[in-house]
């Protein structure tokens, strides 16, 4: 404890020089905003896990998906407000029927031909049409680590995944620089699959190792790791230009209080901010401009097993959730950095429902349902434990959980573990309960129910509770395939209500995201989709930063 007390006050001496350092120099702040864009400087960003896969057909993580981005280019991306833009297709073109898609791919991309030190196998030699196939045709290959089911939309995709047929019939080479894709129905955010992590465009030659050696298009390029820190360099013959950055470096900080402490020496350029001094960085005159914050589509949910007893139990499940005090945990844990989740669909995306009510801390309610359960003032009910993955945040949710469980007699115990173990322990359907969040791949409500709960991402993707209704994947089927935008968002809030009546899961908030940057950092922007979906080829440093 009085470790991490000295930690606390060296963080806010720091906080009050770099207060001071600010003040002192602010005229030549002020010079920085007639500068234009620079070339040169080391970008750092602490991540506070080493778990990391950037073979894009295996990715499952958002930091592993931010890394990802930086190395490699799907044939479409989102642009910072999350719209679908161009990216190594010039252009494309959808049949009236909203069945078939025609990619037109630019002419001037190559690949890497240097990664690590060494010459890539595919020499870097140019992009063409035969390489989009060959993406998708290993993407949606037999494989239980690839998140290929998204894409089963495409005619021929699952079939071709279950080994039915030896070829994807919807997807067909015109030429060298077009592709078409055809679908088994008309799906409004099909496009958006293709600016997934997952359909990042790779070359045959590199394939093989690209999990320790990625080879892409991307503004920069892998040149290994340093300890525990990723490097990249920036690709001097990227399509675009190369970016302004000279170099990005991920070390990986455990501690919430060494990211920023490191922050505040100057040591990265980017960092999350602590609970512990949230409030003082946020009425800081000079750092609180430099603070960027903005909802997430994404939400923080305690899952349930539904297969596993107890949590077959619907009455238990609506116990608990009337148990969990969500108000509180926010503003006591989270200093009201983000909003008490109701259902499953944040403000701001389609389908989103204002009068969804939900499950409001009421511990009349969670005995009530306990009763019915079958377990009156928790008598009967075994001990259960709430995994989660080590981070101060989650630590603190779990302990506040579990102070409201034992309120209504329910006894949980709570084990902390690695974010790469607690993750295998829940795809494999050892855990119970447990803790994860989800934020969205691609701007539309589907993203979210659809991967959630859809019962077709069982085993297979990020149906995690293993909630399987026909009902509920009827209702969710018509809506993917609407084409209506309207009529889709009905459908959504329809699916949403059904899904929060069955509570497969305790929902908790939707995330919010902080990130405090040094003041020499330019083109930094984030949207909903949060910084998995970040260009840092955008962003720059101004000259002070580099000496």
């Amino acid at each position: 404890m009085w470790r991490q007390t000295i930690l606390l006050f060296i963080i806010f001496l720091c906080l009050v020089s770099l207060t001071y350092y600010f003040f002192s120099n602010k005229s030549q702040d002020l010079s920085y905003a007639k500068q234009e864009p620079t070339y040169g400087g080391v970008y750092r960003r602490a991540f506070a896990d080493s778990f990391i896969t950037l073979d894009p057909a295996r990715i499952k993580d958002s930091n592993s998906h931010e890394v990802a981005r930086q190395i490699f280019d799907g044939l479409v991306c989102f642009d910072g407000k999350g719209a679908i833009v161009p990216a190594l297709c010039e252009d494309w073109t959808i049949s009236e029927d909203k069945l078939t898609y025609v990619f037109r791919i630019r002419n001037n991309v190559k690949f890497h031909s240097n990664v690590c030190g060494r010459p890539t196998k595919n020499g870097g030699r140019q992009l063409t049409a035969l390489d989009v196939v060959y993406t998708f045709k290993r993407l949606l290959a037999p494989n239980d680590n690839f998140q290929n089911a998204l894409y089963w939309v495409i005619k021929g995709a699952k079939d071709f995944t279950e080994q039915k047929n030896n070829d994807i019939t919807g997807i067909r080479i015109l030429d060298e620089q077009r592709v078409e894709f055809t679908l088994n129905s008309p799906f409004s955010p099909f496009v958006s699959l293709l600016a997934m992590c997952n359909a990042f465009i790779v070359p045959h030659e590199d394939a093989d190792e690209l999990d320790i050696c990625p080879v892409g298009t991307g503004p920069f390029y892998w040149m290994g790791k340093n300890g525990d820190t990723l490097c990249l360099n920036a690709n001097n013959e990227y399509y675009q230009g190369r970016p302004w950055l000279d170099r990005i470096e991920f070390p990986v900080i455990t501690d919430e209080n060494r990211r920023f402490s490191d922050f505040m020496a100057g040591q990265l350029s980017q960092v999350d901010v602590p609970d512990s001094i949230y409030k003082r960085v946020k009425q800081d005159a000079i750092l609180s401009p430099n603070l960027v914050e903005t909802n997430l589509w994404g939400i923080n949910y305690l899952g349930f097993n539904l297969n596993e007893k107890p949590f077959d139990n619907l009455a238990l499940r609506k116990a608990l959730n009337y148990a969990v005090d969500r108000e509180n945990i926010v503003k006591l844990v989270l200093n009201g950095r983000a909003q008490v989740a109701k259902g499953i669909l944040p403000p701001g995306i389609s389908g989103y429902n204002e009068e969804l009510v939900g499950y409001e801390y009421d511990i009349e309610m969670a005995k009530k349902y306990l009763e019915e359960a079958g377990y009156p003032n928790g008598k009967g009910l075994p001990q259960i434990t709430l995994k989660y993955n080590k981070d101060p945040i989650h630590t603190r949710t779990a302990e506040f959980v579990q102070a409201n469980f034992r309120d209504i007699g329910v006894e949980c115990k709570l084990k902390g573990l690695e974010f790469g173990e607690h993750l295998a322990d829940i795809e494999s359907g050892k855990t119970s309960f447990f803790r994860m969040g989800w934020t969205v791949d691609y701007p539309d409500p589907d993203a979210l129910l659809h991967t959630m709960f859809h019962s077709s991402n069982i085993k297979v993707a990020y149906n995690f509770t293993r909630f399987n209704n026909a009902e509920f994947d009827k209702i969710l089927d018509l809506a993917r395939f609407e084409t209506e935008q309207d009529e889709r968002a009905k459908l959504y809030k329809k699916a949403e209500k059904y899904v929060v009546e069955e509570a497969p899961c305790i929902f908790m908030y939707f995330y919010t995201l902080n990130v405090l940057l040094k003041p020499q950092v330019r083109g930094f922007s984030i949207g909903p989709m949060g910084e998995s979906v970040v260009e840092y080829r955008h962003l720059w440093l101004t000259s002070a930063s580099q000496e």
